[in-house]
Order: C-alpha cells, then structure tokens, then sequence
C-alpha cells in the first residue's frame, strides 16, 4: 500500500510540475507518466483522465484548508477574525499556483468539466468548502438558522474571489487581499439583520431559487 501510495504521489507531482509550466490543455498523460518515472498504463490506472489529476490537487488543498483554518476557529470567537482568516487561509493556498488556476479557468468553466465548480463530480469538495465556511460562522453570536444562509453567501464570494484572484498581477496579489477584507468589512456588521423576519422571507426564497437551480439541496 504504501508503494501504490508513493507512485500516485508521484504522478500527481508530475501533473502539477507540467500544469505550472506548460498549462493544463498542453500537457498529456504520456508527458506525465515520463516525468513520473512510471508507465502510461500506471499513470490511467491512477489517474483514469487528466481531469482526475485536478481534483485531487483540489483534495489536498482542501484537506490543508480544513485543518489550518480548524486549527484557527480553535482559538477565537469572533466571527470577522474567523471569516477572514477562512478567505485568507484560501488564497495563500493559491497564491503559488496563480498561473496554474489562470490556465484551468477555462476548464472550470466548461459546464460538463468534472472540475467544473457545479459538476457532479466537484460536490463533496464544494460541500466541504461551504463547510469550512460553516464552521466559521458557527459562533454564538450568530443565530443558528441564518447560519447555512451565510455560509453559501460567503461561499459565492469565495468564488469571486479566485476569479478576481487569476486575473490579480498587484505584487503579491495585494488587490485581491484589500478586495476580500474590504467587502467582509462591509458585509460581515449586516449580519444579524439576517435573522429579522423580512429576511427571513428573502433567505427562503432565495433557497428555493437556488434549489430549483440544483444549487442547494432541496
């Protein structure tokens, strides 16, 4: 086991190498399993499409979102340190792999990608991400029912943030960073005005749109 372990580390490495340098369209399994050291045939075996290869890049940074940004929530309640700590923690992960996310927004956006960000095959990675985002706000001063609302708000703004991120060329990506504290510092004080009644209204109508859309459980 361990052995099968370390070959699709080592494939996915291979991947990722390739992707950084010469984009994600441009690269093919046989390139990958040459860089690897393996054969073509262990490379599928692994990797059945490249699109597999990027999600369980995807996998790895999320497993290190979860635990970094847990390892945070651990040690404040307050909800504007732990909300943007859950948005920064993303983009650092990022921040190396600008380039590489640039060459896969077209990918990600092909609606029958299996890494499309609505595809089938991304749900469990895009529910944990809405969790991460749950769990940031899952703090006694926020009531309990507005608390997945938030969090699928919070989630849209997430994916604002990567595209605005892939197009960033400030040092550092500085404009994406002032970007995402800047609108938390606007939307994060409205907050409890999520739990009135006339909003209420709004969150369950909202809901139900974006169920019928298959963009929340029904």
């Amino acid at each position: 086991m361990p052995a099968k372990a370390a070959t699709r580390d080592r494939i996915l490495a291979a991947a990722l190498q390739l992707f950084r340098k010469q984009g994600f369209e441009a690269t093919t399994m046989r390139q990958i399993a040459k860089i690897a050291g393996t054969s073509l045939g262990s490379a599928y075996y692994y990797f059945p499409r490249k699109e597999a290869l990027v999600l369980a890049y995807f996998e790895d940074q999320m497993l290190l979102h979860e635990a970094r940004a847990a390892a945070l929530f651990e040690t404040t309640d307050d909800l504007s340190e732990r909300v943007k700590a859950a948005f920064l923690i993303r983009l650092e992960l990022m921040e190396s792999d600008q380039g590489f996310f640039g060459g896969l927004l077209r990918t990600v956006g092909e609606p029958d990608s299996s890494v499309s960000v609505f595809s089938k095959e991304n749900a469990p990675l895009r529910a944990r991400g809405i969790g991460v985002l749950r769990d940031a706000v899952s703090v006694p001063s926020i009531d309990e029912s507005v608390r997945e609302d938030l969090a699928l708000i919070l989630w849209a703004l997430v994916l604002l943030m990567v595209l605005y991120f892939v197009h960033d060329r400030s040092e550092g990506q500085h404009k994406t960073r002032t970007l995402v504290l800047r609108s938390l510092d606007l939307l994060l004080p409205m907050v409890p005005l999520l739990a009135t009644p006339p909003a209420a209204m709004l969150r369950r109508e909202v809901r139900s749109m974006l169920a019928d859309a298959a963009l929340w459980p029904s």
